[in-house]
């Protein structure tokens, strides 16, 4: 029985569709925003679109090397990390929700095929999967509390 990937697996989901302990789920909130919040930039710090492009880079240094891609590495100075502004506006934000929902079902459907001993493998010299797939999930439940807490300051500000 693999109980500590069905663990991690439950975070997942909870985290974007379930009860999570800490309140409102990913979709809860994310669906409750219109785009033009969601590209809302205040003006100390990021708009909701910026933060969950964040999200989606940090989710891919998860997803590719769940799916073998060892190769793939994300740093702090990606530009698609933190872009820019004007980039931001550019883009899509029901293909930037699309983009999230899948790297959610891939990290999903790729821990569902492992076993609680590649927990303990390395990602990196040092660095066991299974304090990344963790810091994944408390990487997305820290910015999911700034995102309700921009969405409220635009709300209030209304």
């Amino acid at each position: 029985m693999n109980t500590l990937i069905q663990h991690h697996i439950g975070h997942f989901e909870a985290f974007f569709n379930g009860s999570p302990w800490y309140g409102s789920n990913y979709s809860r909130i994310i669906d409750s925003l219109t785009e033009e919040e969601a590209n809302w930039w205040p003006p100390y710090g990021h708009s909701i679109h910026g933060l969950l492009l964040h999200m989606i880079k940090w989710r891919k240094s998860l997803s590719e090397r769940l799916l073998g891609n060892m190769d793939f590495v994300a740093t702090d100075n990606d530009p698609d990390n933190w872009p820019e502004a004007e980039a931001i506006q550019k883009m899509n934000w029901v293909d930037t929700k699309a983009e999230f929902a899948r790297q959610q079902k891939l990290i999903v459907d790729a821990l569902r095929d492992k076993d609680d001993a590649f927990l303990e493998e390395d990602f990196l010299p040092g660095k066991k999967f299974g304090w990344l797939i963790q810091g994944v999930i408390d990487h997305d439940i820290y910015h999911l509390g700034q995102i309700a807490t921009v969405r409220g300051l635009i709300r209030a500000s209304a």
